[in-house]
């Protein structure tokens, strides 16, 4: 049974958080530690190669995207995830994570913090963050007890079926 190697965002503090984020390469790598961003598109491209190469343009949002070798097509790297259609950077989209995790969700922290135009961003993106780790760890699960250590389950939340 495999056992989850998760970061322990819990106990990250500000200037971790912000090693792992400090420029564009360390963030990719980050997101693809994390699932949030795949380490090659799963599907091929319109020739049906899977010769594909991270490369940097203008076209897209984040400046980054998916180069085919062969076939010379490009394809954004926010594809095949969660925030495709998002107008949020790929950095306010972590820093919201991230101050979720550690319960500093208010709205003026978030505002300042995270650069968000909106309060109807927050609150959108405030609303969605607990099903992306629903389903993050739907995706990926795994038992994240080991003998010497105890799983606490807060059963407030559950109701009857």
């Amino acid at each position: 049974m495999a056992y989850a190697s998760l970061l322990p965002f819990d106990d990250f503090t500000n200037r971790e958080w912000h090693e792992y984020i400090s420029n564009i390469e360390d963030t990719i790598t980050f997101c693809q530690l994390l699932g949030l961003i795949a380490v090659t598109p799963r599907s091929p491209c319109g020739k049906d190669h899977h010769n594909w190469y991270l490369s940097a343009t203008k076209r897209y949002q984040d400046n980054d995207n998916w180069r085919c070798r062969t076939y010379r097509s490009n394809r954004s790297i926010r594809d095949e995830i969660f925030f495709l259609q998002s107008k949020v950077t790929r950095q306010q989209i972590l820093d919201l994570m991230f101050y979720w995790s550690q319960s500093l969700d208010s709205h003026e922290y978030l505002y300042g913090h995270c650069r968000f135009t909106s309060e109807s961003t927050i609150v959108n993106w405030k609303s969605i963050t607990p099903e992306i780790y629903i389903l993050s760890f739907l995706r990926f699960s795994c038992t994240i007890a080991r003998p010497d250590h105890v799983v606490e389950i807060d059963e407030s939340d559950w109701t009857k079926r």
